[in-house]
């Protein structure tokens, strides 16, 4: 079997599972789609495991490098910026150029509109020894502008590097990442991109769903599959080039230029070195859902490519397992919350299968899948509270995550927005479809435990217990979304649910 045959072959295993499982398992004709939704969560919840698992062992291999590397590259720092809050975007520039101590340029490619920030920032640029590169046209957004400095001055340069108008670098940026370009086939160095402003729980939760990426997936992806997060990247403007450009119709250009820069042999470098000492990321429930569905949409769309991509079959894994687990955190996650609603609240039956079977084979699965999960991640703040606020932010994020699939199904574009920095607001709307879903749970747990007691099948008694413990879990998960997405971010240091926990993060 060729390894593309394979790699396809891999990519339908958990839909083709499912569907077998659902044949053995169809109880109604009515719900074989609920069915089929849920042996799909079961399915690929396992294989984002079993590739998050083989990751975490990878990371063990992890080994930073401090010292040495060639000194004679000459390098190009990007900064883009696009009607941003020019303090901002000062501030990222003069620590860019601090950082790069006379070893190249710092560019301040500015997309903005705004006649008064363009002037503002043209004579800062102008004041500081910075080159100013503003286009009349947004065409390609983030990627078009770095695509039309490439073209106009990468000649001149053997690497650049992306910055985000609200990513400083550390003064010993360069000097930590440039050694590893020593190996001529490495193309790109990335490196964690750090939350400080936590002004809301959202934030916190943000913070923790990111550790478990950056502390071990992407440690364990260096190397072989660690991909470009958009700022803080450094790239061999060689292998860019070779790769066509970033793709302008993308909006998650970083992660796409990836897939090809490794499907021609180039290697990528994860160094896990906070070498970034400003980010902010969404304060409240609705730019957090924005950003989801933008990274959600991205991914959905690229995964074509990483299909049809010439990427060997471990670096296939890591980007597929991507692509799987924003599907069970967007649509599945919905279906599973529904799961209990239909069983409880209509009395509907979906799934034919011995419940004290499902128990013995489920319970024990989900207990080491977390507690291995959890623990993974000692040595690393995140423990117990990280675990409810990263749970927490998901719940809040499937719908957003779900409206980017029907998009991505229906072949619609969604249009290019730079999540919200700074301002922030309560925006109760997109709480709705959760609120709804809070009210249903409780009305199902109230049915469930009325069933419970006037039950009288010891079978049927197993299959209410089942169902009412995950309507409590999901309620629970829903609540706490629910209760954080309210919250009206503030300036300070919120009072966050859980505070017992010790919830709270250093700035």
């Amino acid at each position: 079997m060729s390894v593309k045959l394979l790699k396809v072959a891999f990519f339908a295993l958990p839909f083709l599972s499912a569907a077998l499982l659902t044949w053995f398992t169809l109880s109604s004709l009515i719900f074989i789609w609920l069915n089929y939704a849920i042996w799909l969560t079961t399915v690929t919840g396992f294989l984002v495991f079993l590739q998050y698992f083989v990751v975490y062992l990878r990371s063990f291999r992890y080994s930073p490098r401090f010292i040495g590397g060639p000194t004679s590259l000459r390098i190009a720092v990007f900064v883009t910026s696009f009607n941003e809050d020019p303090k901002i975007i000062k501030e990222t520039l003069l620590s860019a150029k601090a950082a790069l101590r006379g070893r190249g340029d710092v560019y301040l490619l500015d997309d903005s509109t705004n006649q008064m920030i363009v002037e503002e920032l043209k004579k800062f640029c102008e004041e500081h020894g910075i080159i100013y590169v503003h286009r009349k046209e947004r065409r390609g957004f983030k990627a078009g502008a770095i695509n039309n400095a490439l073209k106009l001055f990468g000649d001149k340069y053997d690497l650049f590097v992306i910055f985000d108008a609200d990513q400083k670098p550390r003064l010993d940026f360069l000097d930590q990442v440039l050694p590893y370009f020593e190996d001529p086939q490495v193309a790109f160095v990335q490196v964690p991109q750090r939350y400080t402003e936590l002004r809301s729980p959202i934030a916190y939760g943000a913070k923790f769903q990111q550790e478990p990426f950056l502390r071990r997936i992407m440690r364990g992806r260096s190397l072989i599959s660690a991909f470009s997060l958009g700022s803080g990247t450094v790239f061999r403007v060689k292998a860019v080039k070779e790769a066509g450009y970033f793709d302008e119709n993308s909006i998650t250009e970083d992660a796409e230029i990836s897939v090809r820069i490794h499907s021609k042999g180039w290697k990528s470098v994860y160094h896990d070195e906070e070498l970034i000492w400003y980010g902010e990321p969404p304060q409240d429930a609705a730019a957090y859902i924005q950003q989801q569905n933008r990274w959600a949409f991205g991914y959905f769309k690229l995964t074509p490519k990483i299909i049809r991509s010439d990427l060997s079959f471990a670096a296939f894994f890591d980007y597929i397992a991507g692509f799987l687990y924003w599907l069970k955190e967007g649509p599945l996650t919905f279906f599973e919350i529904l799961a209990p609603i239909v069983f409880l609240l209509l009395k509907q039956p979906f799934i034919r299968m011995d419940p004290y079977l499902y128990a013995l084979a489920y319970f024990p699965y989900m207990f080491i899948s977390v507690t291995v999960f959890v623990l993974s991640m000692r040595g690393f703040e995140y423990g117990f509270k990280g675990f409810l606020a990263h749970q927490a932010n998901e719940y809040l994020a499937f719908t957003g995550i779900t409206a980017a699939f029907i998009s991505f199904l229906l072949g619609r574009r969604i249009p290019f927005k730079v999540t919200p920095k700074g301002k922030s607001m309560r925006n109760l709307r997109v709480l709705v479809i959760h609120l709804v879903l809070l009210v249903l749970l409780l009305l199902s747990i109230v049915s469930g435990l009325y069933w419970y007691y006037t039950s009288s099948n010891p079978s049927e008694v197993a299959a209410i217990i089942i169902n009412l413990f995950w309507a409590f879990w999901h309620l629970f998960f829903l609540s706490l979304a629910i209760y954080n997405g309210a919250k009206t971010p503030g300036e300070e240091k919120p009072t966050v649910f859980f505070e017992k926990l010790d919830y709270r993060v250093n700035r």
